[in-house]
């Protein structure tokens, strides 16, 4: 690739040429004679021009299948895959330009991303890419169907009151893969029509496929079923902005339309009826739904010290699907209020900031959040079935609505260039509809201080007191079953909040960086009888780093997490007779190493990282629950080595082992609930290795 010197025609251009002539156009008068300016070079007037890229092509291997490993990196098979990846970039004399970069092509998480146009005058852009997420491969089901809104047992099968009795549910197993791929398309374009206009348009496509987890029931005896995922999610955002030097302002529209393709799962009642007709259940999937917004924002500099930003944002949702039938049992048959749900929630949401400089020691900062979320989908008495089985009492659907009030008062001062002192006081209103809570209100107070010590040692200390008060805690008079007069909610309960953290930074010398933090807080829900009463959280964190010598670095990490929270129940719908604690450890500790070797032509490097996690539930007076545990080590070696300036060969070396003990799926066969008909899936554990080599080629 050349390098030239730019004839900017664009307002960006300029805007460059301007901030650099002070730089580039000197005159032979301007420079004094014992100057020496051989060495002269005005590096900002030079520009990239012509095509530069990459691309790598290799292959790689994987020990063992496992779903586990591969949940989110589309490894999740065994055996030898592509690699292939690319980047291509465009620079033109009139500032035009592309870039195109592909990544991971052989895999179902491939990206393809195209970004073009010309800098200061349009811009268009097209990427695509798939996420896939591997669920499981270790579920059995005997139902058939699997993927498809209809599940049916097989032909000779034996009902029974519970899953002992049900002599053809072994031999009817089938193995079930569940997982799900997304595959998102959007496409993009800018346009400046002037230095201080421009106008976006975004598109973007998600088809959303494969299968995953669910359960459906007729009255207490239930099974694991297989949902089918076929989503598409269309999104359009249209804007237009304007700039000046004091102001900038942007309006806005974004709309986004869901489509599920499967409206209801229905399947066979593998057990003995309860009532007569009770053969086949049905459930209700994501609805269609949709929804539009404007939004409308601006930012006002006042003045040097001060600046003033709005944005609005006024919305709706719908959704008006057709309401399933109350049953799909002959002799349990109900008339429904409507037809269809008619569903519409209306949003308005705003936001105010100011921020203004006083002097150079004090800055001062204002916040106003207002967040509405008007339901105004209508209220009916539903009569309805109790899965397909009994009729039960009627019931009134509960439009939920809330809105959100909330002040920010902040202020940083500065002492000297060592010491800043920073505090804030938040106020926070929520009120709601339809809920226990009419109204919540919370006080919050922080302080920061931040401070260098001497010996160079950066300190900074947090701490928050925040209280929590509700207007009154009242049963719905529509919840049915109803809950106990002392329960309370947590995220609706009285509540007191004490946090803060300590964290230190230090470079003992140019070559190294030592860093500590602590980091605490406390809830205390101590009017609250039944519920949640107390939850604690410790957070400890050890980063370094070291520069050994020119050529090897070392870096590592420990930290400990622990959570514990208390909780009394009640088995009388009265004063607590139950209480448990649960307790979250989780430790890591990971380290790298990277060395160069043959005058920097090669590079070695190693990633080592441990993790253990452990989940404890107590119980007073009783058996307590098996620990839940989790172990994972990861362990990378790599290398690369320059054959040319303008080519490298690769390599990669990835060995992960996973445990995991959960009781509530050890030794759990499909049977062996009496009542359930479960998937029979295993706890993840797997020792899994792979091994990339790929050569990259640069142009």
């Amino acid at each position: 690739m050349k390098k030239t010197t730019y004839r900017l025609n664009s307002a960006l251009g300029r805007i460059v040429l301007i901030l650099t002539l002070p730089l580039c156009s000197l005159s032979a008068a301007d420079i004094p004679e014992d100057v020496d300016t051989s060495r002269w070079n005005c590096k900002n007037c030079e520009f990239e021009e012509g095509l530069s890229g990459s691309f790598s092509l290799g292959l790689g291997t994987v020990s063992d299948e496992s779903f586990k490993f591969g949940e989110y990196n589309a490894l999740y098979q065994d055996g030898a895959f592509p690699i292939a990846d690319a980047e291509l970039r465009y620079r033109g004399e009139e500032a035009d330009y592309l870039n195109l970069k592909l990544q991971d092509l052989a895999l179902d998480s491939r990206v393809l991303e195209i970004d073009g146009g010309q800098q200061g005058n349009y811009r268009l852009m097209l990427n695509y890419q798939q996420l896939s997420h591997a669920i499981s491969n270790s579920a059995q089901t005997p139902y058939r169907g699997s993927g498809s809104d209809t599940l049916v047992l097989p032909a000779g099968w034996v009902d029974a009151g519970a899953t002992s009795g049900m002599t053809q549910l072994d031999a009817s197993l089938r193995d079930l893969e569940l997982k799900t791929q997304r595959n998102r398309l959007e496409f993009g374009a800018a346009y400046i029509p002037h230095s201080e206009w421009e106008t976006a348009l975004k598109v973007r496509q998600e088809i959303r496929e494969g299968s995953k987890r669910s359960t459906g029931s007729f009255f207490f005896n239930s099974a694991q079923l297989i949902e089918p995922v076929d989503y598409v999610t269309n999104e359009l955002d249209v804007s237009a902005t304007y700039t000046t030097r004091e102001w900038q302002s942007r309006v806005a529209y974004y709309a986004s339309v869901f489509t599920n393709h499967n409206e209801s799962l229905s399947w066979d009642n593998a057990y003995n009826p309860l009532t007569a007709g009770a053969d086949e259940g049905q459930l209700a999937l994501p609805p269609d739904n949709q929804f539009h917004q404007l939004q409308f924002s601006t930012g006002y500099q006042m003045s040097r010290a001060t600046r003033f930003n709005a944005e609005l944002a006024v919305g709706r949702m719908e959704q008006d699907e057709d309401l399933l039938a109350a049953s799909l049992n002959p002799n349990r048959v109900v008339l429904l209020p409507r037809t269809s749900a008619n569903a519409q929630v209306d949003t308005t949401t705003l936001n105010l900031q100011m921020n203004s400089r006083i002097s150079e020691q004090l800055n001062v900062k204002a916040a106003y959040r207002y967040n509405d979320h008007d339901n105004q989908t209508p209220s009916e008495l539903f009569d309805w079935i109790t899965t397909d089985t009994f009729s039960a009492v009627a019931r009134t659907n509960l439009p939920y609505s809330f809105t959100d009030n909330e002040l920010d008062l902040s202020a940083d001062y500065r002492f000297s260039q060592r010491t800043k002192l920073s505090a804030g006081y938040q106020h926070k209103i929520k009120q709601r509809t339809n809920q226990e809570v009419d109204e919540t209100s919370e006080d919050s107070l922080w302080g920061k201080l931040s401070y260098r010590s001497d010996n160079d040692i950066d300190w900074l200390i947090k701490a928050e007191h925040a209280q929590r008060d509700a207007s009154g805690y009242n049963l719905v008079a529509q919840t049915d079953p109803s809950q106990s007069l002392l329960m309370r909610k947590y995220n609706l309960a009285d509540r007191v909040r004490e946090a803060g953290s300590i964290s230190a930074s230090f470079n003992p010398n140019e070559s190294s960086t030592l860093s500590l933090s602590v980091d605490l807080a406390q809830d205390d829900y101590s009017d609250s009888l039944v519920g949640l009463t107390e939850s604690n959280e410790i957070h400890y964190n050890l980063d370094s780093s070291f520069i050994l010598s020119e050529s090897t670095s070392l870096h590592d990490f420990a930290g400990r997490e622990v959570i514990k929270s208390h909780q009394a129940g009640s088995q009388t719908f009265s004063v607590a007779d139950w209480f448990a604690l649960n307790r979250d450890t989780t430790d890591s500790f990971g380290v790298g190493l990277k060395h160069l070797l043959m005058e920097n032509k090669l590079e070695l490097g190693a990633d080592l990282v441990l993790m253990h996690a452990r989940g404890e539930i107590r119980i007073e007076n009783t058996a307590n629950f098996p620990d839940l545990e989790t172990n994972l080590e990861t362990l990378k070696f790599y290398a690369s080595y320059q054959l040319r300036e303008n080519m490298t060969v690769n390599a990669a070396y990835w060995y992960e082992r996973y445990d995991a003990k959960d009781w509530a799926l050890d030794n759990i066969d499909v049977d062996t609930l009496s009542s359930v008909i479960g998937f029979g899936e295993t706890v993840p554990d797997y020792s899994v290795q792979a091994l990339m080599v790929s050569l990259r080629y640069k142009f």
